[in-house]
């Protein structure tokens, strides 16, 4: 695939994933001979990336002049004959399903889509896809262990040495430029529910900075005074 683009794109639609071993010529051919389509159906720029330390993983990024341009494509993702071909011959070239994620050049959007982003990434232990996100600087705090780490590398390492496996369950997302928060419930192998409640700051597209705050649910004990107004959530 080629790059057109001449400006700020309004909509980054970013498909990642992985190609069986020798799989990689085949996918570049199908790029190739898809390129004419994608650009029918509006989109600036399309150019296909290959991992350098992983040479079967790929990421195929579709950029968007405009919000009104995205739409028509996504109709046409589920009504047109030629794309449906195009996705059938697409998929046969992959080992497992892909990733799709859709960035808005909207802050608002954007900020809440990324927040979103980062959690099902997380969810899904898809270290790769979750380290693209991150800004090379990005800063990560944790207020209630008086605890920070810095760096997209650290950060996704923390994370890839947890010592317990976890569902995600995002319970609400709320942006407004370039900053968001995000309220998650963690649900831990061994039965804990964990609360996070974080702040987000986004830059150039990326996470710059978290703060996250942890409440583990039933843990402490309802404080003496107020319980003549209030009753266990649960």
């Amino acid at each position: 695939m080629t790059t057109a683009s001449t400006g700020r794109p309004a909509v980054i639609m970013i498909v990642e994933g992985r190609v069986p071993p020798g799989g990689r010529d085949a996918l570049e051919q199908f790029s190739a001979d898809a390129e004419d389509y994608f650009a029918e159906q509006g989109s600036s720029s399309a150019r296909l990336q290959w991992d350098d330390a992983d040479p079967e993983r790929f990421r195929a990024v579709f950029e968007y002049p405009s919000e009104d341009a995205f739409e028509l494509y996504d109709v046409r993702t589920r009504t047109d004959a030629r794309f449906m071909a195009l996705r059938s011959r697409f998929v046969s070239h992959l080992a497992g399903a892909p990733l799709v994620s859709v960035w808005r050049e909207t802050a608002r959007q954007y900020c809440a889509d990324l927040v979103r982003a980062y959690w099902g990434l997380l969810d899904a232990r898809e270290w790769t896809g979750l380290r693209a996100i991150l800004a090379d600087g990005v800063v990560f705090e944790w207020p209630a262990f008086n605890e920070r780490v810095v760096g997209a590398d650290a950060v996704v390492a923390a994370g890839q040495h947890a010592p317990q496996d976890w569902v995600v369950r995002v319970i609400s997302v709320l942006a407004c430029g370039e900053k968001a928060a995000s309220q998650v419930s963690l649900q831990l192998e061994d039965g804990q529910e964990i609360i996070l409640s974080t702040f987000w700051e986004v830059r150039h597209q990326r996470i710059a900075r978290a703060t996250e705050y942890w409440s583990t649910v039933g843990r402490d004990p309802r404080p003496g005074w107020r319980r003549a107004w209030s009753r266990p959530m649960r």
